[in-house]
């Protein structure tokens, strides 16, 4: 992936985190707080097969699921997530060994949107603090929450303006891969199209960036490719036998990792737009520096002072728009999506004798572990990516 521009001076307008004074017997860092981005578990494509197979020209699996839910495996590879991210926490002292935390400590806010959202808080708290009655909050189901969703203000003529020039700089520099990846793909969903079926052909129109009710969104080979790309992945995930449709003959792990780019591609030249994403994610930034600052959320009330561990419940658009805001990137060796189900962005307040400063850890599984359902390893699973004395200033870190 390539390195993302931080966005100096939207962040310059956001104040310092707050920290009382240390005392002067304290020798090793204390984490005071932390705030959780997680994206939902394994879960069906958001289409049935019949518009898949509309939109792709292939004929696609049937789900245990109805379109866009989460299913039983994908439940229990959360629930290993849970597990390894609660034994880190346990660890650094956040989370108590035993017993429950203390009342009020610890905020699990789901994305009322979509069941999987919120269903993938239920786990959260049901494994975060096991026996203690955690609840997952959210506002009504089905309705736009905008520290997911982004607040109800349109986007501006100034703002459509920069989407559009950011766009059209991304779309006039896609990398050779991207198109190797398109050809692999296309040779898997409808290996004639392109000759006998325009409509299905991934290269007729590469990225055309549409507005649909003032909202950008991305159209075209790359869009329709990126999305069968993440759905060949979810197949994987989900344990499908591995010479189902569309597999066939080749090895899918090796096939997912030959057209992934085309989905890596679709979120740069869209989710991570520099002003779509400080627009879509104002509301959820607020949320995360209020939390790591002591402070109560005036755009999460149930969030207060007393919150030392925040869980947001949310989507892979949501890890997208925070790489993008605060300058993030990251890879994995064993993991082509680097927004896969599961894969849970930390950030962390920690005190030392000599200040306070932020850390930035992400938890992911592997392609393999999320399909055979392996015990995550916090050794390989989980690594600091970014930190700094403050949000505004986080720097790079180099991944183990």
């Amino acid at each position: 992936m390539r390195p993302l521009t931080l966005l100096c001076a939207l962040l310059a307008s956001t104040p310092a985190l707050a920290a009382p004074p240390t005392p002067t017997t304290q020798q090793e860092p204390v984490l005071e707080r932390v705030v959780l981005v997680a994206r939902h578990g394994v879960r069906s494509p958001t289409k049935p097969p019949q518009t898949l197979q509309t939109q792709t020209g292939h004929v696609w699996a049937q789900w245990p699921v109805a379109p866009g839910e989460l299913t039983d495996h994908g439940k229990q590879a959360l629930e290993q997530m849970v597990g390894m991210v609660r034994q880190h926490y346990v660890k650094a002292g956040l989370l108590p060994a035993t017993g429950c935390p203390t009342p009020g400590s610890v905020t699990i806010w789901a994305d009322s949107k979509d069941h999987r959202t919120r269903e993938s808080g239920a786990i959260w708290a049901g494994h975060l603090a096991p026996s203690c009655k955690q609840q997952s909050l959210s506002l009504e189901a089905s309705q736009e929450d905008p520290i997911f969703a982004g607040p109800a203000t349109p986007l501006s003529v100034q703002e459509q303006n920069a989407i559009t020039r950011e766009f059209n700089q991304r779309t006039s520099a896609i990398p050779t891969t991207v198109g190797n990846s398109m050809n692999t793909l296309q040779a898997v969903l409808a290996p004639t199209a392109c000759t006998t079926d325009k409509p299905h052909c991934l290269s007729t129109n590469t990225a055309i960036l549409a507005w649909k009710n003032d909202k950008p969104r991305l159209e075209g080979g790359i869009a329709t490719g990126g999305t069968a790309a993440e759905n060949l992945l979810l197949e994987y995930a989900q344990g499908m036998p591995v010479h189902a449709e569309p597999f066939g003959q080749q090895n899918p792990a090796t096939l997912i990792e030959q057209v992934f780019p085309l989905h890596t591609e679709e979120s740069w030249l869209i989710r991570r737009l520099p002003t779509l994403a400080a627009h879509k994610g104002a509301t959820m930034v607020s949320v995360v520096q209020d939390v790591l600052a002591g402070k109560p959320s005036t755009a999460l009330p149930a969030a207060t002072e007393q919150t030392r561990l925040l869980v947001l419940s949310g989507h892979d658009t949501n890890l997208d728009m925070l790489a993008t805001f605060y300058g993030l990137d990251w890879s994995f060796t064993d993991q082509p999506d680097p927004t896969a189900p599961d894969t849970t962005l930390a950030f962390e307040l920690w005190r030392s004798p000599n200040g306070s400063y932020v850390t930035v850890r992400l938890f992911h599984q592997s392609l393999e572990a999320l399909r055979t359902l392996a015990a995550p390893d916090p050794a390989v699973d989980m690594q600091v990516i970014a930190s700094g004395p403050s949000l505004q200033t986080l720097h790079p870190t180099t991944m183990h």
